[in-house]
């Protein structure tokens, strides 16, 4: 015969024994299951939550939609405690989030919820040591008095109480016992593995800082013990929070005294670290936490690196920086040699889709909630062409226009995990690399770029990257996802006395150059957003408020580089340099009526035209991989000949295909 589990009851009295006592099995009656609905939480004066992983966002929610006289949540954390650092980026990255999901609410919501905080009606707890994985729910009302202690599987999220993955919820309703228990349980884990956060007053002009949590704000002795290392269950909370430590670790690090596997913090290190943090100077300041553009556009709020950004901008300050631009886009006639008007084109196409790459992460997830096209709103932009033509002063400089000043991610750090890092914490910061080379590219952006799925962040960045030209252009699988911008004009390197001059120029113009262009063009393009929710064209939506400002902050008459341009205008001519290297290899002189070893050409039959490459001495061939897709039969193709459809191929050419001694003809419609 089984025995009868042991019963026990838990020392609640020493809190650590609580905590400590490990996997707990709860014997229950099953009576009836029902979906979630968010009334579950109704009628209750108070709330308390333990959760191991927390929605910032729901919690905000829960506060917004149920009017709580007393509301707690204890947050957990989904990888291992290993280090004191750990702790403290754990709490600041929790405080920072509050930070953010309140701002994105009206101003009068907001203050109601930070009131409430402000007050004590709304308590916020995060981890300081032990790793809480339970999920509690303790609802309590005094008339008529009722009480009620949800357990189960999910945490507090949106995603889990969404019904968007199964989770399951055990309510016990007005139950002695389990409310003793579970009750008992959340005082355990909160008395001693958990700090009370504070968020400052005005929340706009204040950005947390790591000495702001609760570890280093406590006068008094701190004393950490490492877990045992948890499985890392939700890799992108684990990977912010990571993005955090190294900097903590080299002020904090040094200054603990670790001994018998335990650190300690007492009440003259924790000054000294503050000390030591603030004596770095901004340089390590800056270094402590990841480049962010946050924007909120219900409520208009814009930060950078948590500092905010007013919209409010000095019509002084507008007129001297669109001045500014219109020089920096016309020196490239003082010197360049090459199409200098398709050049500035080229570079205006950019700036507009530049300007406008913050909100391409709102407009992807629409796109992809509504079922639309997301190709149309890229989130890779590669610029590539030969040495000297100005590739990485042009992004510079634009990124200075928006933001105050250059930010480039050294290109050692262009690797599949560091750019899903990079995705995850920059926000919507524009990520920049520059001189990326080929192989580079191949082996770690591929798989990003290929990548269709929305990150699992609400905002993320989009990434540009400059190269020097090479032989081969890029796959259609690469251009189709890209904004690409192919440069075929530069500066000549010998003449040193102009390379010196325009250098001169383009230091003038940055020294001129303010953000607040940028914050009216900000101001400007999310009043049309809201209009146009999800526009097709973005570049002309752009392109056109660029001019806008330009006309009526700058002098006229206009350039002609900064007229509008929409997405046919860059569609037609994204495919310019495949075309004609296709084009030269199906001229007359290249027909053969069969395929040579060794050699390239292409003979005409009914409906197809059969193409063959001669290998370079890797025995590698491009064309192909370079061509739209639709062109060529895939299952006709072997190897380095392969067979094109005539129709698509003299549509994409713009010309008709004939063997010789028939006069090629221009396409006509």
């Amino acid at each position: 015969m089984p025995t009868a589990p042991q019963q026990y009851r838990l020392d609640f009295d020493d809190a650590h024994s609580t905590v400590d006592r490990g996997l707990q099995v709860v014997r229950a009656t099953f009576r009836s299951v029902e979906p979630f609905d968010w009334s579950l939480f109704d009628g209750f004066d108070s709330l308390r939550v333990l959760t191991y992983s927390a929605s910032i966002r729901a919690i905000v929610r829960m506060l917004d939609r149920h009017d709580f006289q007393h509301f707690e949540c204890v947050f957990g954390y989904e990888g291992g405690l290993g280090r004191l650092a750990d702790v403290i980026a754990v709490q600041q990255l929790v405080m920072e989030q509050v930070r953010e999901c309140a701002l994105e609410l009206k101003d009068e919501r907001q203050r109601l919820i930070l009131e409430k905080i402000h007050a004590g009606t709304a308590q916020l707890y995060v981890v300081k040591d032990h790793v809480a994985h339970a999920k509690l729910y303790l609802l309590e009302a005094k008339d008529p008095q009722r009480r009620r202690a949800i357990v189960g599987s999910a945490n507090l999220s949106e995603r889990a109480f969404g019904g968007k993955q199964p989770e399951t919820l055990v309510v016990f309703d007005d139950d002695d016992r389990a409310w003793e228990h579970y009750s008992r349980e959340y005082e355990a884990v909160k008395e001693t593995a958990a700090d009370r956060i504070a968020l400052p007053t005005d929340l706009k002009t204040a950005a947390i800082d790591f000495t702001d949590t609760p570890v280093l704000q406590d006068t008094g002795v701190t004393v950490f013990q490492p877990p045992n290392a948890e499985e890392l269950t939700v890799p992108q909370v684990v990977q912010k929070v990571e993005a955090l430590v190294p900097p903590v670790e080299r002020i904090v690090a040094p200054q603990v005294t670790h001994k018998n596997g335990r650190f300690t913090l007492t009440p003259k290190v924790k000054a000294e670290i503050k000390k030591l943090r603030w004596r770095k100077g901004q340089e390590e300041a800056e270094d402590t936490k990841p480049t962010t553009l946050t924007i909120h556009r219900e409520s208009r709020h814009v930060s950078v690196s948590g500092e905010p950004v007013s919209l409010e901008t000095d019509a002084e300050g507008v007129r001297r920086s669109a001045a500014a631009l219109v020089d920096y886009f016309n020196n490239y006639g003082r010197g360049f040699v090459g199409d200098v008007p398709r050049l500035q084109r080229d570079y205006f196409t950019f700036m507009s889709w530049l300007y406008i790459s913050p909100f391409i992460c709102d407009l992807r997830t629409r796109a992809t909630v509504e079922g639309g096209s997301i190709f149309r709103y890229l989130s890779f932009a590669i610029i590539y062409g030969k040495a000297n033509c100005g590739k990485t002063s042009l992004v510079d400089t634009l990124i200075a226009s928006m933001f105050g000043h250059p930010s480039t991610v050294q290109k050692d750090s262009f690797t599949r995990r560091t750019l899903r890092g990079l995705q995850q914490n920059y926000r919507r910061f524009p990520v920049v690399f520059d001189d990326i080379t080929r192989r580079r590219f191949t082996d770690h952006g591929l798989d990003v770029v290929k990548d269709e799925n929305l990150p699992p962040v609400k905002e993320w960045p989009c990434f540009i990257l400059s190269m020097n030209a090479e032989p081969q252009s890029f796959p259609d699988e690469v251009v189709k996802r890209c904004l690409m911008i192919y440069v075929n004009t530069s500066l000549p390197m010998h003449q040193h006395a102009l390379a010196d001059k325009l250098h001169a120029s383009v230091e003038d113009v940055r020294s001129r150059l303010t953000t607040d262009f940028y914050r009216r063009y900000l101001a400007v393009i999310m009043d049309k957003l809201d209009a146009a929710l999800r526009p097709d064209d973005i570049l002309r939506l752009s392109s056109e408020t660029i001019r806008d400002l330009l006309s009526e902050y700058g002098e006229a008459p206009l350039p002609a580089w900064c007229q509008p341009v929409s997405w046919a205008d860059y569609a037609d001519q994204r495919y310019e340099r495949p075309a004609r290297r296709l084009a030269s290899l199906l001229a007359p002189e290249n027909y053969r009526k069969t395929a040579s070893d060794g050699d390239q050409g292409w003979t005409l039959q009914d409906k197809t035209i059969m193409v063959w490459e001669k290998a370079d001495a890797f025995g590698r061939t491009s064309i192909k991989g370079e061509i739209p897709d639709f062109l060529y039969d895939d299952t006709e193709s072997v190897g380095n000949t392969f067979v094109l459809y005539r129709q698509q191929t003299e549509d994409f050419l713009g010309q008709k295909i004939r063997a010789p001694g028939r006069r090629w003809l221009p396409w006509r419609s």
